[in-house]
């Protein structure tokens, strides 16, 4: 049975921090103790746990540990029937709730020591209805874009950065959700988070941020069996779910007009979680019953969408939609499999410190992952008869296909393209983007051999019978002179592409590179980011890394970084 929602209020809260449950086992210890480790005094927030009739010992392990913390007063376990979804364990703590704010953390997740303070100090002194934290991913990736300024009054309508981080792990005014009926889809509903965040959006424009501390380790357990929602997706119901997040869109309170803004957060949806799916692995790693599936799916999703929606698209998904259109799904799979292994190579050109400042130039380009031993070859473009635009070398096939043709310069996405230096923290997860110059050259295409082809091709031609050739000597001369006269065409061919480099220069100051704060001791890896067209990579800059001590200088500050082998200080003396 449901536990009765009803409660009268004693003393005002700040914060009730609700926490759907549901067979998280131990595992469920790690954020209650991240909660009862908060900076604000427990006499200022509290806890709901809302069980959805775990089978197993979630809930014993939360009262044992409750009870043998002396919390019993902050943390509250709710019994609920099963509904098999967070959105009605997260509408019961609601209900329940006390706080001024409330805070919605998962059950496998946790908080930083210092984020409920931080996040209700920025709420309180911006006014704010939702407070996003910082957060950091572990085992998946967490929006960074957002946090690379502070925020204090953001609207989704002219700051599309919010739509980065679209899950309900944030702060948000009571008041407010009860103004507007904010409440969440009930039942195996997905996307049911992205339902609840883009109305919350759409009917606020004070949504502010802290940039500057990380408050949210969002977790991704390695066997998946924390997370309800990690079971495997129905491609029709998941369709209807994005059909269900634009449908917010038409809503009398959250409408938005025909125009540019629609057509990019119908677009965001669209592109990420529709044509995504039938795109790269994610469509390739399906077995073919399922690829069918989605490809119906999302072929009928763009069937009911205006063609206009694909020019907000990022460059690569255009032609992906215009595939999905055509509703070939061997020309999709011909696409995806060209674009899978699509990745950028940085390499580092230079690595200098120079007054406690390190310098480092790099250099990367887009390339094709070509298979085990055969290495890589670059992205080719053309150029146009104008010359102003850069046609993406296609798969023949997929090139035949007008539509698809049509959508593959990739002109406007070069000159839009953005790199960053990132710095991780091996140790908290926390990701810093760093601005960094860049710089873009255009190169005849060079595809590159795999080492030792001629030898192979010797030993291959040495495999022929001389029976065969004796009896045959005009057709191999003939095919001799078919395969020569390919290659004098494929030469001329490369002669006309062009491949692209991206050179570019970022520096760390470790005393500030934090927000102008010291980054926090322990390891930070180097990583370059490449963003073109829809291809969004971030790579490891092998070897390069800076260590933080624990221990500070005679001043009091942090003591100075140092490189974390030798690839970085010999960088230094180069």
């Amino acid at each position: 049975m449901d536990t009765a929602i009803s409660h009268t209020p004693a003393q005002p809260l700040k914060v009730s921090v609700v926490v759907p449950a549901y067979n998280t086992g131990d595992a469920v210890l790690t954020g209650l103790r991240s909660l009862l480790a908060q900076t604000m005094p427990r006499s200022e927030f509290e806890v709901i746990y809302v069980d959805d009739a775990s089978d197993d010992d979630t809930v014993a392990l939360l009262e044992e540990e409750t009870a043998k913390r002396g919390a019993e007063a902050t943390v509250r376990v709710v019994r609920a029937a099963h509904s098999g979804w967070p959105g009605r364990p997260r509408n019961i703590g609601t209900d329940l709730a006390r706080g001024e704010f409330v805070h919605y953390v998962d059950d496998d997740d946790r908080l930083a020591p210092e984020a409920l303070e931080r996040l209700y100090a920025r709420a309180r002194e911006t006014g704010a209805d939702i407070v996003v934290g910082r957060m950091a991913g572990h085992g998946r990736p967490a929006p960074r874009a957002l946090f690379e300024q502070p925020r204090a009054a953001a609207d989704l309508r002219t700051d599309p950065a919010l739509l980065g981080s679209m899950t309900v792990h944030k702060l948000f005014r009571r008041a407010f959700l009860r103004e507007h009926g904010l409440r969440f889809a009930e039942g195996r509903v997905r996307l049911e988070d992205h339902l609840f965040t883009l109305r919350a959006y759409l009917l606020t424009g004070r949504v502010a941020t802290v940039h500057d501390y990380t408050c949210y380790h969002w977790v991704r357990h390695a066997d998946g069996k924390q997370n309800v929602s990690y079971a495997q997706i129905e491609p029709y119901s998941y369709i209807d779910s994005v059909r269900r997040v634009l449908a917010v869109l038409d809503a009398a309170d959250t409408r938005v007009p025909p125009g540019p803004l629609r057509n990019r957060l119908v677009a965001r949806w669209y592109g990420k979680k529709a044509l995504d799916r039938i795109a790269g692995r994610r469509l390739l790693d399906q077995p073919a019953d399922r690829r069918t599936a989605w490809c119906e799916a999302v072929g009928a999703l763009a069937a009911e969408l205006p063609p206009e929606t694909d020019a907000a698209l990022p460059t690569r998904l255009r032609i992906v939609a215009a595939l999905a259109r055509h509703g070939d799904r061997a020309l999709l799979e011909e696409q995806a499999g060209f674009e899978a292994g699509v990745v950028h190579r940085p390499r580092v050109t230079s690595a200098r410190w120079t007054d406690g400042q390190l310098t480092v130039r790099c250099s990367t380009g887009l390339v094709r992952r070509r298979g085990r031993a055969r290495g890589t070859a670059p992205l080719a473009f053309a150029r146009t008869r104008e010359g102003e635009g850069r046609l993406l070398r296609l798969p023949e096939r997929v090139a035949a296909l007008p539509a698809a043709a049509e959508r593959a310069d990739f002109a406007k996405a070069v000159r839009r393209s953005n790199v960053r230096g990132q710095l991780r923290h091996r140790e908290g997860g926390t990701v810093l983007n760093l601005p960094a110059s860049r710089h873009v050259v255009e190169e005849p295409y060079r595809p590159g051999r795999p080492a030792g082809w001629p030898a192979r091709l010797s030993r291959v031609m040495a495999r022929v019978p001389a029976a065969v050739a004796a009896k045959a000597p005009g057709a191999l001369a003939g095919a001799a002179a078919r395969a020569a006269a390919r290659l004098r065409g494929a030469g001329r061919d490369r002669r006309e592409l062009r491949t692209l480099r991206w050179e570019s220069e970022f520096t760390v100051d470790p005393a500030t590179a934090d927000h102008g704060r010291a980054l926090a001791p322990g390891t930070w890896d180097l990583r370059f980011q490449l963003g073109c067209g829809g291809w969004r990579t971030s790579q490891p800059l092998r070897g390069y890394a800076i260590e933080v001590p624990e221990t500070a200088g005679p001043d009091g500050e942090p003591a100075a970084p140092r490189g974390q082998d030798r690839a970085v200080r010999g960088a230094a003396a180069r």
